[in-house]
């Protein structure tokens, strides 16, 4: 973070840039690549296909000139679905990949992993499932600078009973820099790039032999082999649905026996080349060669009566499959989970200050011989109605293969900056600059003062607002409910968050359907005013938590722009104000800051500024891959994963009350626990993978993983009694 005059200074040339902004509003409406946006865009462009998921990942926050810039091509595959290898085996196609660089960049082919072998129906496949990283590499050249938009165009097929060829186009922009920073990504495609075959030239010491379609591959005792033997060719020379058969040559070394095809064995080829594979791979503790291996007609003996079948090589599980902890519940108590759920929502602190508008109209209204029911009713369709929305296009675009989860819309930077203006927008109003009238005429100041400044229809868009901001937070029952509904029919998915809906609003229903109780409050007279005014810290508190979601999502030029468009606004909100009061003002001043606020939403959801999430390193908290849950149960420590993300205040207060405790820490560490966090304030399909996996739809999720290879689910709110049960083994 600069210094404090790095940062003075960057307001003052913000200031004086503020008018060229409008100026230029046309041209950043459609910057192109070598443009405007000269920060580090870190996301990819995902292209969701219904089976699998396709992105660009960087071990580097930046290219650097001259050095070995490390990239993937990232495949999310949907559960049941897999691509395939260079040399797919009896069926199928390997991806096709087509790169689109700046001048003077080049990037090498992508490489393929080691596969996985399947057989269905006797045909047997080499591909990938679940996640795979496919490594390559960017040379930038000498003298190379500004920023760099690597695109790519991939082909692919995507199978499980039924084949679906799809298509991906999808691209990531880095600056180019002197150096970047680690990414959490880095240690995915260094993983990748250990399962990668090693290209090595054979210099006589990997042979083979065939006899008419028996085929054997001899490796000599200079390379240790110490169990056993794959071969995966490149082309389709072998009979591959005959298993092969490794085991101790005569005279030391291993042997590899095979089936040729019938067509290849024919008319042999003077050598075969693909991947020869020893004890399971580089992940297993083998090893993994690509070669080409002189082929000669000979006596090919059939192998020792002893020789067991050679597993072929297989990732090693990133995690165990849990054994408990998955939630399993019924479509009624999904309902009453949900309702509950709703309820304790309104306890919330994200809902609490949207909340806190509607006790003004109660208030108000109590005193003034207005219906409440009608403010209770209209409240209640809002939420309810927003609710039905908001979940419809979340159980749609899941069926659409998307990775979402609930409060997936403030994973967008620029949905947190239209929240954080709107509620700059409410403070304002609520610190007096202007009114609410909902009239096609500004009236003058008197009618201003006199006239309604609320009713049903502002109730029922308090409701719509309500379900906005609340859908960050998970409150106790809810996240099991919402895990099981978006894993139902349309139907009993709505109807949960139907429940979830009227739990939320039932509160303040029966507030106004029994006006006694909203009667008691105290009678109006000047102190409202007061009061208006003091309602507007909670709703500003709100918006500062805003912010600093949207700090975890873009870097500070990205705030400073928001923060450029909450100033704009609040100029033509003060101008609005003295129109509505008779008073004198610019309407052209007034177009300009509305445009500047605009502007300010584009840019900063444009992706321009965008960052990964921090990292809480420096508090013994390890980025979450399921590589890292792996690599330490394979070294006997357990594993305890923090699925969080910013904006769920839930989450926080579960950190501030739980997981950085003192006693806490001190027993995680006494017990040897790894600790591990996977921040889903970013959209993350792997994360969202495995919240889908333990029947949740959204943060927090608490696992602990034990050596013993079972997995604890904690409930969504913590105290340090709970984590340190878990811990012990009592939960």
């Amino acid at each position: 973070m600069p210094h404090l005059d790095g940062i003075l200074r960057r307001l003052g040339r913000a200031a004086l840039c503020a008018a060229a902004l409008v100026i230029s509003a046309t041209s950043l409406a459609a910057p192109d690549a070598d443009g405007w946006m000269s920060a580090l865009d870190r996301g990819s462009r995902q292209k969701s296909g219904p089976h699998a998921t396709v992105e660009i990942i960087s071990a580097k926050s930046a290219l650097t000139p001259q050095a070995e810039n490390r990239l993937a091509v990232r495949f999310t595959h949907e559960e049941g679905w897999h691509t395939y290898w260079r040399m797919p085996g009896d069926a199928g196609l390997p991806p096709e990949f087509t790169f689109t660089l700046p001048p003077g960049l080049k990037a090498t082919a992508p490489e393929f992993p080691l596969p996985e072998r399947t057989v269905t129906s006797g045909l047997v496949s080499f591909g990938y499932g679940d996640v795979v990283d496919f490594p390559f590499r960017v040379e930038v050249p000498r003298g190379a600078s500004g920023n760099a938009t690597i695109r790519l165009h991939v082909e692919y097929l995507v199978c499980r009973e039924m084949c679906v060829p799809e298509t991906a186009d999808v691209s990531l922009r880095l600056p180019i820099a002197v150096s970047g920073r680690d990414l959490p990504e880095g240690a995915d495609i260094e993983r990748a790039i250990r399962d990668l075959p090693e290209r090595v030239n054979n210099i006589g010491s990997i042979t083979a032999t065939i006899e008419e379609t028996r085929l054997r591959i001899d490796v000599s005792d200079s390379a240790v082999v110490s169990r056993s033997l794959d071969f995966l060719p490149f082309e389709k020379i072998l009979k591959l649905a005959d298993a092969p058969v490794s085991a101790p040559a005569e005279g030391g070394g291993q042997s590899l026996w095979l089936t040729a095809d019938e067509k290849f064995a024919a008319a042999p080829a003077e050598s075969i080349e693909g991947v020869i594979i020893a004890d399971g791979g580089p992940m297993r503790g083998g090893w993994a060669i690509e070669t080409k291996i002189p082929l000669a007609r000979g006596t090919v003996t059939p192998p020792p009566e002893d020789a067991r079948e050679n597993p072929a090589p297989a990732p090693a599980p990133a995690a165990p499959v849990p054994q408990q902890g998955a939630v399993s519940i019924s479509t009624a108590a999904a309902i009453l989970f949900a309702f509950l759920g709703g309820l304790i929502l309104n306890l919330m602190p994200c809902v609490f200050p949207v909340l806190s508008l509607k006790l003004l109209d109660l208030i108000k209204g109590a005193n003034s011989q207005v219906k409440l029911v009608n403010h209770g009713v209209a409240f209640t369709g809002g939420v309810v109605l927003t609710m039905l929305v908001l979940s419809g296009l979340l159980i749609a675009l899941r069926g659409a293969g998307h990775a979402l989860g609930w409060g997936f819309q403030l994973q967008s930077p620029w949905v947190v900056a239209t929240l954080i203006l709107l509620f700059a927008a409410i403070t304002f109003n609520l610190l007096g600059f202007y009114e609410f009238t909902f009239g096609s005429r500004v009236a003058d100041a008197e009618a201003v003062r006199k006239g309604p400044k609320s009713g049903p229809a502002a109730s029922f868009l308090t409701g719509v607002l309500a379900v906005i901001v609340a859908s960050p937070c998970t409150a106790p029952f809810m996240g099991a409910a919402l895990g099981y509904a978006l894993t139902q029919p349309a139907l009993e998915a709505l109807a949960v968050f139907v429940a979830l809906g009227l739990g939320m609003s039932l509160p303040w229903l029966l507030l106004c359907l029994f006006p006694g109780w909203a009667r008691k409050l105290p009678k109006p007279g000047p102190w409202m005013e007061t009061f208006r005014r003091v309602m507007a810290i909670p709703m500003a508190l709100a918006g500062l938590w805003l912010a600093w979601v949207l700090s975890r999502q873009v870097d500070y030029r990205g705030v400073l722009v928001v923060l450029c468009g909450i100033g704009a606004l609040g100029v033509f909100c003060w101008l609005f104000g003295r129109r509505q009061y008779g008073r004198a003002s610019s309407v052209p001043v007034m177009c300009v800051m509305l445009a500047l606020t605009a502007v300010s939403v584009v840019w900063a959801g444009s992706g321009a500024f965008e960052q990964a999430p921090e990292s809480r390193a420096d508090a013994g908290w390890a980025p979450w891959s399921e590589a890292a849950v792996a690599s330490a149960l394979e070294e006997g420590h357990p594993v305890f994963v923090d699925f969080t993300a910013a904006w769920c205040l839930t989450c926080q207060a579960n950190k501030l009350s739980a997981l950085d405790r003192d006693e806490v820490v001190e027993r995680m560490n006494a017990l040897g626990f790894v600790r591990l966090e996977g921040d889903w304030t970013n959209r993350n399909a792997e994360i969202s993978r495995v919240l889908a996996q333990y029947g949740r739809s959204g943060v927090p999720l608490y696992l602990i993983y034990r050596t013993d290879g079972t997995v604890s689910v904690l409930p969504e709110l913590l105290t340090p009694g709970i984590v340190l049960d878990a811990l012990e083994g009592k939960r």
